[in-house]
């Protein structure tokens, strides 16, 4: 039987997340980039020397979830940089949210979006935002299901590819509006 835990992430687990995301968005926005834009994307975003600079920033966190000692899933959480994001002072922002196909489906992204929000909440934040590429409707009817609103849509504009997604809002404080 696998075990399996979620713990913050730390610089030792830079290379694996980096490969989680690469493989992660490669699968989700195939449909929506330019092969060469989304290849030249993933492997600016997700170079193992790009997420241990991240993980180095004091304003965001990661969450990595391990089996059997071997981080198979990551979520990071940082500064928003949607557009409809950025004027929420009290805004978090959810992005890198991946599991690998083989963990999918067993509840334990509930239990890694739950951790986030908590400790969201916990460092002050009232809100928190995400875009989800809209053909990906299984992590919009996910989002949905854990509170998440839809706020409109933004595209991630990167060199000759335009993918659209939808922006989510939650609020974590009970009786606050989306």
């Amino acid at each position: 039987m696998n075990s399996y835990h979620i713990r913050f992430a730390m610089a030792p687990d830079a290379g694996a997340i980096a490969l989680i995301c690469h493989t992660g968005f490669y699968q989700v926005h195939e449909s929506g980039f330019v092969k060469q834009d989304l290849e030249s994307f993933c492997q600016q975003a997700y170079a193992p020397e790009a997420i241990a600079t991240d993980l180095e920033k004091e304003d965001r966190f990661y969450l990595v979830l391990v089996c059997d000692e071997k981080p198979v899933g990551c979520l990071r959480m940082a500064p928003p940089t949607l557009d409809l994001a950025k004027p929420d002072s009290s805004g978090f922002e959810l992005a890198r949210f991946y599991l690998e196909q083989g963990h999918q489906s067993g509840g334990w992204g509930g239990k890694m979006l739950a951790m986030a929000e908590n400790e969201t909440r916990r460092r002050g934040y009232r809100n928190i935002w995400l875009h989800v590429f809209i053909p990906n409707s299984r992590a919009q009817a996910f989002y949905l299901r854990h509170g998440y609103q839809k706020m409109g849509q933004e595209k991630l504009i990167y060199r000759q590819s335009q993918p659209t997604g939808f922006v989510l809002k939650k609020s974590l404080v009970a009786g606050d509006p989306a």
